[in-house]
């Protein structure tokens, strides 16, 4: 009986090895070279902090562009995501050294980007840029605003870590209909219709961008005038999600690179005369992070004249009406913005409809809109007046429930051309009744928007200012902290040591 009992179990073993072979070799994900296989949030900010970019994708399946033919970095790119993909995702991993882009890199859902590690190398330090240095480094074409984007409307699990982007943006944008050119940057949400899609799960943490700017203010005509003025809503950072974005310890730095533009634009009288001469172009006249506010503006302008939502006594800013503007699962932290124009930091989003401060986390970040520069015009043709306006701005809400806490900023207006005269507005935060909207449930707490010329903290102009609790907050003895020029009712505001006290709450 000896025998058979012995060829049962070698029998069994033999099933078990090839078994456990075949197991092994199923499971297999990454290329032979590999990478970093830790979370880089979960280091920065403990395990369990921000549970699903835990599991945006397997992050221990790296994808080492190095391993993969081509004879350019796209191609190496596009061949370690095809690679990954096919497997279920992962990461695609850039060691340290440079690579030079000529176009877009088109980013598949359950991918993350990632450069070599920065280890705790942070952002800002208090009001000042920290050390974050990414030692990957992409470079794209001057002023075209390329960049890292997401074609697929409904792209989820997606992210950019670790990379230093010359030239380049992080453009997680929704999907839009209605506009005559996807890709046209400006007409694709500028003639926007409806929202078919933002995604979900996007994750930008720890990068530094630099000369992001579109060096021609009307896109869609670039032969409208030949004077290089920045577009006003090019952005380092945009990201557009229905669920989970996190924005964190990223760096949008001052520009460094000096580029000379001729310019001959035309003054508006005696108090604004003409720009005639060569300049450095203004590389940081731009927005700095958006995440669902900005590219939902065009189709928020055609729901509200289109009267498709009827009357519901708030505008169209509502969640009924503009659900993409009212997502939950947003934080925006630890970033330092620098610009001398637009806005530092926008963002919309909601809560759980009865927590203050439920909603967007926005905290710890620093804006800077910096002091002495000039604005030469806004549309490339004709020389702003003081009536004009560039923003010059640090954080502005849209949505429900913010929480706005310990934040920073330094707000500054800018010299109008060769005038006398500085631009309007420069708030420091500001929530605005752009379509309607109302101010509800919002936290600001202990921001100091100090240090600028500039910097008031300020509901303005909306429908209803509800149940908001601003704490601590700190600006300028000359500026406001309050509510400025509502058009309904205000109540149930708790304004407590703010310097100076609130008004109009």
């Amino acid at each position: 009986y000896g025998a058979p009992s012995t060829y049962m179990s070698l029998h069994f073993l033999s099933s078990f090895l090839f078994l456990s072979l075949f197991i092994s070799y199923s499971t297999q994900c990454g290329s032979s070279s590999g990478g970093p296989t830790n979370v880089p949030t979960a280091d920065f900010y403990g395990k369990g902090s921000y549970p699903w970019v835990e599991t945006l994708v397997n992050w221990s399946c790296v994808y080492n562009v190095n391993d993969f033919p081509g004879s350019s970095a796209a191609q190496k790119f596009l061949a370690a995501q095809t690679a990954a993909v096919k497997d279920g995702g992962g990461v695609v991993y850039f060691p340290s050294g440079t690579y030079v882009f000529s176009n877009y890199l088109d980013i598949q859902s359950n991918i993350v980007i990632r450069g070599a590690p920065t280890g705790n190398q942070v952002a800002k330090s208090g009001t000042n840029p920290g050390n974050l240095d990414p030692t990957t480094h992409f470079i794209f074409p001057d002023r075209e605003h390329f960049g890292i984007r997401n074609l697929d409307p409904q792209a989820k699990n997606i992210g950019v870590v670790n990379i230093y982007s010359d030239g380049g943006a992080v453009m997680f944008w929704p999907g839009l209909q209605g506009g005559p050119s996807q890709w046209n940057i400006k007409s694709y949400w500028w003639y926007a219709t409806t929202v078919v899609g933002q995604g979900s799960n996007k994750l930008v943490f720890g990068n530094k961008f630099q000369h992001v700017s579109y060096k021609y203010p009307n896109p869609e005509n670039i032969n409208l005038t030949p004077n290089e003025i920045p577009w006003s809503f090019s952005s380092p950072i945009a990201v557009y999600s229905d669920q989970n974005a996190l924005v964190a310890n990223n760096l949008v730095a001052k520009a460094t690179r000096v580029t000379k533009v001729t310019y001959n634009i035309e003054g508006r009288g005696r108090s604004y005369p003409p720009i005639e001469g060569t300049f450095d172009y203004p590389y940081d006249n731009h927005y700095g992070i958006d995440v669902n506010q900005i590219l939902l503006g065009g189709v928020a302008g055609k729901v509200q004249s289109s009267g498709s939502c009827g009357n519901t006594g708030y505008g169209v800013l509502n969640p009924r009406c503009f659900p993409w503007g009212y997502r939950r699962g947003l934080t925006i932290r630890d970033n330092y913005v620098y610009q001398n124009g637009r806005v530092g930091i926008a963002w919309s989003g909601d809560g759980d409809g009865k927590t203050r401060g439920s909603g967007t986390q926005v905290y710890n970040n620093h804006v800077e809109v910096a002091a002495g520069t000039t604005l030469y015009s806004l549309n490339g043709l004709i020389v702003p007046t003081g009536s004009d306006t560039n923003e010059n701005r640090g954080y502005n809400q849209q949505g429900y429930a913010s929480n706005l806490t310990a934040n920073t900023g330094h707000i500054n207006r800018q010299k109008i051309g060769l005038s006398i005269y500085l631009t309007v507005d420069g708030e420091g935060i500001l929530q605005q009744g752009v379509g309607g909207g109302i101010g509800l449930l919002n936290l600001w707490q202990n921001n100091n928007l100090s240090g600028g010329s500039s910097g008031y903290i300020a509901f303005y102009n909306l429908l209803e200012v509800t149940d908001n609790d601003l704490f601590y907050n700190t600006v300028n003895p000359d500026q406001h902290i309050g509510a400025l020029n509502q058009k309904g009712p205000v109540s149930g505001n708790v304004c407590r040591g703010n310097s100076p006290p609130c008004s109009g709450l």
